[in-house]
């Protein structure tokens, strides 16, 4: 592979490279004075960055099926590039780049990059690991699913070190190209991998992404957090800024073999994140009641799951200064004090509204049934918001 790349740069004095689908670095030639910044940063690092990868990607090359032309961006540092999928019986195995900085590739000078991505199929074949990346996967895939006979499968063939163990999961909002997810996907988790100081593992399944860290690298959670934000900005960029990317922090579990628990502690929270839309990563140690709330279905959210205690308090409450105090007072615990300080008013006057918030709904807010749904209401009434949808229709229908 590195003689037919080296080979074919003299005969086009040309720098070329051989990406994989996820436009890693697989096999580069020496320079002939035409590099730019993100051949070089490639080069050193084996990455060309988020950015410069979406940008590549978004030209369309990974589905052409004969050679054409990437304009550079200035912006990125990127100068022009002529180049081609590589394919062999219709999959795609990577892509042949050569950079045009000056514009002068000809069409003959195509057709013959077509013609070295066609000798370099087969040898890419030939060339693949023993383990194939899709079957190991399928194994994370299985330990980290809800049925108990592929997870202990899928466990006899992971060997991995005893010790806790985290999950973060990424997943795309709809709308975004499935092939282009994917990649921006696995960029965005095996540039986490490669982050890390520890071990971890890696799926992708759908718009959906999954990163294990095990035991060596199963850091504190607001190390995981950041890792979590930096894997959204990378999956944003390959794909393009307008994607919908979020992501969800399980907390720590025992072992491997319980990671699936974080997994789907994962998956909740970044269905918090995406339907909130607040914060594109939520930590489930973080989420509160909304953990339990984001496992109703959107289309169940709806006015019937409002208490009539809140509608009749919107309706008496035009400025919305009773439910903000009814909110403060129940994020405190009851604590009038601690609510008085967070809504900066003397606690008379937090005492003034909330006797007349019990007149207008007619509760008892020392009774601890009354408290918990009235709280889960108005967090109810957040999510229907979020969605855009509107949790006292009655009142603003008039």
């Amino acid at each position: 592979m590195q003689a037919v790349v080296d080979r074919f740069a003299d005969e086009l004095g040309r720098s070329v490279v051989v990406n994989d689908p996820e436009v890693r670095m697989l096999f580069a030639s020496r320079h002939f004075g035409d590099e730019d910044p993100v051949r070089i940063r490639a080069m050193l690092n084996r990455d060309a960055g988020s950015e410069a990868i979406g940008f590549l990607l978004s030209s369309g090359i990974g589905q052409w099926t004969r050679p054409g032309r990437v304009p550079g961006s200035e912006a990125l540092g990127l100068h022009a590039r002529a180049g081609v999928p590589i394919r062999w019986r219709g999959e795609v195995l990577g892509m042949i780049l050569v950079i045009d900085a000056d514009g002068s590739v000809t069409d003959a000078d195509l057709d013959r990059i077509g013609e070295v991505a066609a000798e370099i199929a087969p040898l890419m074949v030939a060339d693949r690991a023993p383990q194939d990346s899709a079957h190991s996967e399928a194994l994370v895939a299985g330990v980290l699913g809800p049925d108990e006979g592929p997870r202990e499968a899928a466990l006899a063939e992971l060997h991995a070190a005893p010790g806790e163990v985290r999950v973060v999961t990424v997943t795309f909002g709809p709308g975004t190209d499935p092939d282009l997810t994917a990649i921006a996907l696995r960029h965005a988790l095996v540039a986490a991998r490669s982050r890390s100081r520890g071990d971890a593992l890696h799926t992708v399944a759908g718009a959906v992404g999954q990163i294990v860290y095990l035991a060596t690298a199963a850091r504190g959670l607001d190390v995981v957090v950041a890792e979590a934000r930096a894997m959204v900005r990378d999956a944003a960029d390959v794909a393009g800024r307008g994607a919908a990317v979020t992501a969800g922090v399980g907390a720590q579990a025992p072992g491997l073999g319980e990671a699936w628990v974080s997994a789907r502690q994962a998956g909740l929270a970044a269905t918090i994140a995406r339907r909130l839309g607040a914060d594109p990563v939520v930590a489930w140690e973080r989420a509160g009641v909304l953990g339990v709330l984001a496992r109703i279905p959107s289309a169940e959210l709806d006015v019937t799951a409002v208490p009539h205690e809140l509608c009749r308090l919107a309706e008496v409450d035009r400025s919305g200064r009773l439910l903000e105090t009814l909110r403060a007072f129940l994020d405190h615990a009851g604590s009038g004090p601690a609510a008085a300080e967070a809504l900066f008013i003397h606690r008379t006057t937090l005492y003034y509204r909330l006797d007349r918030i019990r007149d207008a709904i007619g509760v008892d807010l020392d009774d601890g049934d009354v408290r918990l749904r009235l709280h889960l209401g108005l967090r109810v009434a957040d999510l229907m918001r979020a969605e855009g949808r509107d949790p006292f229709p009655t009142l603003n229908a008039r």
